[in-house]
């Protein structure tokens, strides 16, 4: 009982005492500083817990506290300074506003940090700084993928030394780590998922490459811009920026001629190039440059001869700068379509609309569900690699072929009519082109389907009618001095006319397309017609590579050909076997009547020309044997069949071989050919005329 009593009186204590602390709470007795505690408590800390903490300054930031070795733990405050008290938000504004651009700042930094050096000394740091970077990136360029963009940064420099030593610099770098193949962008996919730490460094470096490699593309297409040809008349622009326009052409130059005409924005490259064959500059250092961007564009069209994207990629941009420019552009920038590889195999006639063989459900292999399945899942990985090495199919290519063939002949047929009615156009427009599109056509014409066929054959006969008219001795307007001899560059597009005119109608007859026959009757008429003319020219057996003196009594200057295979003669003696021997335009009447006409342009030609035509005569005597060896016999032709028409041009018709009666004529030019001066002309006239009277 005593116990119990015991505990009830504690109990009431414990009670009171509860009461007692509750009223204190209620009093404030933790807000009172100088109240003493009542309270029994074993740990002293609660006294520091008790103490109020007071700020001395607003401007402060708490630290992380720091533990002494005595175990006491100490409290770090830190004051805010002015930079820390300032909105990180404002900072972009303020770069807005006020953003003079970093490169321009660090340039003035490291100009006045080299103030106190010499130019050489300049020069000797800027060369190892580069030299530097280049290195790093060379040795590893996973890990140093940074110092493209300083190197390039250094190309867009104002000063010129750097920026030239940067240019240069860049382009064996970007040889040297660029892949032969394209980077395709990341998909949002890709870039979202979780890679290992090398492909993510690989993906960065990949990255840096490309966006590093067109922004330095864009800045030589900014710098090729400038020329001495377009900046003669202009004050704004100074002798280091033309210095830089020749510097990024020969920069693009080499940039295709690598393996980086495989690599992204490879079409940029290639119109920085194109851009400067505008006309053929009469600076030596445009000049160079020019003919640099020529050779560089036929070297890649003769190397792209197994895939030909690039073919189709550089005839795209060429035609499309071609007629923008009117037509105005040098010869050798349309020759450089004949170095076209790609579609030396391209059989347009013959490739098309074969048969496929029909598989029968005997011949047919079976194959299980399970078995169809892995073949298709075969194909399909067997199809992503091939994207991945990007690897053109046949298909594709025979893609390519047929859209380089559509835009060549298209830019062809253009020039042809733009260039029909100024002939003689003393500008540099469409009608110095003829002769180059005519070399063209008379090589890939063959190609042409039928309906270009008559589009073709229609502008050439126009072109060449117009330059027979214009020089012919019975114009009507007596006010005006026209008619006479015919220019080289005349004479050349002429004969031009008609060898691509029967190249291209032979193709088409010897494939089996041609539904119909043609008439070619007026380009022979008219090569028979310009035979006189064309013995009369001195320069027939020369080429612009001939080694000769310029006449000093002639008002113009020789005229460089189109193309520097054919001479004139060649392309004379091309036309007659056309005629004769690879078409069925060759008949009696007209074998007999060239070959009246063809000995009387003997008396005239050069000694080579001389010889070739009197070969050419006794082919043309083996084939129609007795009907022209009796040109040679005079005792037939007294029988009083009339008389030979000459073929001399009449006011009340023109030329007619068949009407010339040609089978009246007698080659007296024998007996003047019996006295010519070379040997070999002498005996092969006596040869042909003792050939003549064997049988």
């Amino acid at each position: 009982m005593g116990k119990r009593k015991l505990n009830a009186k504690d109990q009431e204590k414990k009670k009171k005492a509860k009461q007692e602390q509750d009223l204190e709470l209620s009093s404030g007795f933790f807000n009172s500083v100088n109240k003493p505690l009542h309270q029994d408590w074993e740990n002293e800390e609660q006294d520091y817990e008790l103490k109020p903490r007071s700020v001395k300054s607003v401007n402060v930031t708490e630290g992380l506290p720091i533990k002494r070795s005595d175990g006491k733990i100490e409290r770090v405050v830190y004051e805010k300074t002015k930079k820390d008290e300032e909105p990180k938000e404002e900072e972009p504004e303020a770069k807005e506003v006020n953003e003079p651009e970093p490169e321009v700042e660090q340039e003035q930094e490291e100009e006045d940090e080299d103030a106190h050096l010499t130019p050489q000394e300049r020069l000797f740091k800027i060369k190892e700084e580069i030299a530097d970077l280049a290195s790093k990136l060379m040795e590893d360029p996973e890990e140093n993928y940074q110092c493209f963009t300083r190197l390039r940064k250094m190309s867009e420099s104002k000063n010129i030394v750097t920026s030239q030593l940067a240019i240069m610099a860049l382009i064996p770098v970007f040889k040297s780590l660029a892949p032969t193949y394209q980077i395709r962008p990341l998909t949002d996919a890709e870039k979202r998922e979780k890679v290992s730490k090398e492909v993510a460094r690989l993906r960065s470096f990949e990255q840096a490459l490309v966006t590093n490699y067109i922004l330095y593309v864009d800045n030589l297409a900014k710098l090729a811009k400038v020329s001495h040809s377009n900046s003669q008349n202009s004050k704004k622009v100074t002798p280091e920026q033309v210095k830089k326009g020749l510097l990024a052409t020969k920069a693009a130059c080499e940039l295709c001629l690598s393996s980086l005409r495989h690599f992204n924005h490879r079409s940029e490259v290639f119109a920085i190039v194109i851009r400067r064959l505008n006309r053929k500059p009469t600076n030596a250092d445009d000049l160079d440059a020019f003919s640099r961007c020529v050779r560089v564009l036929e070297t890649l069209l003769k190397d792209d001869e197994e895939n030909g994207d690039i073919s189709h990629e550089v005839v795209r941009l060429l035609s499309k700068s071609i007629i923008d420019k009117k037509f105005r552009v040098d010869e050798s920038v349309v020759n450089i379509f004949l170095s076209l590889s790609v579609l030396e195999d391209y059989d347009p006639n013959n490739n098309r609309d074969i048969p496929k063989k029909k598989i029968t459900k005997k011949d047919r292999v079976h194959l299980s569900k399970k078995e169809r399945k892995a073949r298709k899942e075969r194909k399909e990985i067997e199809e992503e690699m091939r994207k991945a090495e990007q690897a053109l199919t046949v298909e594709e290519r025979e893609k390519f072929q047929a859209q380089v063939l559509k835009m060549l002949l298209t830019l062809y047929l253009q020039i042809l009519k733009a260039g029909t009615h100024t002939l003689d156009s003393t500008k540099n427009d469409a009608s110095h082109l003829m002769a180059a599109v005519l070399e063209g056509l008379s090589r890939f014409g063959q190609m042409a389907n039928l309906d270009l066929l008559g589009d073709f054959l229609e502008v050439l006969r126009e072109i060449m009618t117009d330059i027979i008219q214009e020089h012919s001795i019975l114009n009507d307007d007596d006010d005006e001095e026209v008619g006479g001899l015919y220019s080289g560059r005349q004479v050349r597009t002429v004969l031009l006319c008609i060898a691509t005119s029967f190249t291209l109608l032979l193709n088409h007859a010897s494939t089996g397309k041609l539904p119909m026959s043609i008439d070619l009757s007026k380009f022979i008429s008219s090569l028979y017609g310009l035979l006189t003319d064309l013995s009369l020219d001195a320069d027939l057996e020369f080429s612009h590579k001939s080694l000769r003196l310029a006449d000093p009594l002639s008002q113009s200057e020789f005229d460089k050909p189109a193309v520097n295979v054919s001479t004139k003669s060649e392309l004379l003696l091309r036309c007659l076997d056309f005629i004769f021997f690879r078409s069925k335009n060759g008949t009696v009447p007209r074998a007999t009547s060239f070959t009246k006409r063809l000995h009387m342009s003997i008396l005239h030609t050069p000694e080579k020309t001389s010889l070739a035509t009197l070969k050419f005569i006794g082919k043309l005597t083996a084939r129609y044997d007795n009907a022209i060896k009796g040109l040679w016999n005079t005792e037939e032709r007294i029988s009083g069949e009339g008389s030979y028409v000459l073929g001399i041009e009449r006011l009340d018709r023109e030329v007619e071989l068949e009407r010339s009666n040609s089978g009246a004529a007698t080659l007296w030019e024998n007996v003047l050919l019996d006295k010519h001066y070379c040997p070999m002309v002498r005996d092969g006239s006596r040869s042909l005329m003792k050939n003549s009277k064997g049988k």
